[in-house]
């Protein structure tokens, strides 16, 4: 009997689901429904200046392997490009201070480089030194990153260095993220040894390919990747504009009630935003109550071109953060044309400008105008700008990063039992879960397909 598999939303999580599921099982019937008129998600790329230049991720992380997989499988490996620069700053009360050699997630392993550095104070560098001989400490329970760092490094290493980085790409709060899920190298580290510093000192020695380039991306912006999913969906059941509301239990397996009509389904796999599969999931109560409790917080993107000769910062590096506690409206601020070559035409300047994290709502209330003026005051004051934008774009992605609260994984793992129970045929996958980055909501599709597929029977 032929089964069949719905897949709901067409993020990368989606779309890789539905590619594993036609490549390990192609006799099971395969359908995905996205809400949009378009596939991708968060990932999407757009014109601005002449140049393919992304509104979200312009870059996913090497060092764990789902990414290049991926890339390799749809021949498009060749394409990768890394950064021309990774060096980053800090805005301190003193001015843009460059990022310390030595740091690993925002950790300092080297004392030099971080009194030089004159982002922290003597006595705060000294303090965290003091990680090396203190006792181990941990507490026996779930951590959060700002708990683990402070504790053994101090406040201002925890609030000057690793919050503007880690909280920067999470959007969130290192004092409220869990350290185990959201920057697993530094909880390795400080429960392998009983110094942090040490830890990730032996990380890095077992590691050599640590000084290779972290990140890559392409040349002609990230939406490569979906699309060069999607080519290799052709013929696939995939439709779009279509919203699901409801997923409930009939006689023979599992409606997916949609928003024009409803689909029989042997199993689903739900990519959807954790907060949307709460609703969808209503009939399951328990798991959509968990599913609620993750918070999101939502995230402004100004993408601004200037003309090179009015900005007076050389712009020698990737980027810059700006710490939590600044008072500032901008969050982080991507040198696009000096990070990445090809968006660099040698008359423009291209600035990535974020706003908004858990806790700070205010670019969500500015309309697109009155954010502009307000990102490009501090901006132009920070790098010392005097010329008036030539292009500028708003990308807003609302609810769009899940904060993971210490105990994340717990929460999750008690979902997928309340479904196993509940509703059973349903799996979940993306980035309210195991992982945010691309390569994590990658692997989490192909998981989310395999167990389908060994619930049907059919892998």
């Amino acid at each position: 009997m032929t089964r069949r598999v719905v897949v709901v939303g067409g993020g990368i999580s989606g779309l890789v689901a539905l590619r594993e599921i036609r490549k390990n099982s192609p006799e099971t019937e395969a359908t995905l429904l996205e809400s949009s008129p378009r596939l991708g998600g968060k990932i999407l790329t757009t014109q601005f200046l002449g140049k393919p230049v992304d509104e979200g991720a312009d870059a996913f992380i090497k060092r764990v392997p789902w990414g290049l997989e991926l890339c390799k499988e749809l021949g498009l490996d060749n394409l990768l490009v890394s950064p021309t620069s990774s060096e980053a700053y800090v805005l301190t009360d003193n001015g843009l201070k460059r990022l310390p050699k030595g740091l690993v997630l925002g950790v300092p392993t080297r004392f030099l480089p971080l009194v030089r550095s004159r982002i922290v104070s003597p006595w705060a560098a000294l303090r965290a030194g003091f990680d090396r001989y203190l006792p181990d400490d941990w507490p026996g329970e779930d951590e959060s990153i700002g708990g683990l760092i402070r504790r053994r490094m101090g406040d201002q290493i925890a609030e000057r260095l690793v919050d503007p980085l880690i909280g920067s790409i999470n959007a969130g709060n290192t004092d409220h993220l869990d350290a185990a899920m959201v920057a697993p190298q530094l909880e390795t580290a400080a429960r392998r040894n009983r110094s942090l510093i040490m830890g990730l000192r032996e990380h890095k020695q077992n590691n050599h390919n640590d000084d290779e380039p972290v990140f890559v991306g392409f040349r002609e912006g990230m939406q490569q990747l979906t699309e060069g999913l999607v080519r290799s969906l052709a013929g696939s059941d995939i439709r779009t504009g279509v919203s699901v509301y409801a997923i409930e239990l009939g006689q023979t397996g599992l409606r997916v009630l949609g928003d024009t009509k409803s689909t029989e389904a042997d199993a689903v796999i739900l990519t959807t935003p954790a907060h949307q599969a709460a609703e969808i999931l209503q009939t399951s109560s328990q798991a959509s109550e968990r599913l609620s409790s993750i918070e999101h917080a939502s995230v402004v993107l100004v993408t601004m071109g200037f003309k090179s000769s009015d900005v007076g910062n050389s712009l020698n590096g990737s980027g810059m953060l700006i710490p939590r506690n600044s008072g500032f409206l901008t969050t982080a601020v991507s040198w696009g044309s000096s990070k990445w070559r090809h968006w660099d035409d040698g008359e423009h300047v291209i600035l990535r400008v974020s706003a908004g994290r858990a806790g700070d709502t205010r670019a969500l209330a500015l309309d697109d105008n009155e954010l502009v003026e307000a990102l490009l005051t501090e901006v132009a004051q920070i790098l010392k700008i005097e010329g008036n934008l030539v292009e500028w774009r708003v990308s807003r992605w609302i609810d769009a990063f899940p904060q993971y609260a210490p105990g994340h994984d717990r929460l999750v793992a008690a979902i997928e039992r309340d479904l196993r129970t509940a509703i059973p045929g349903v799996y979940i996958a993306g980035a309210g879960y195991r992982g945010l980055g691309i390569p994590a909501c990658i692997n989490q599709g192909k998981l989310a397909a395999k167990s389908a597929l060994d619930y049907l029977g059919t892998l």
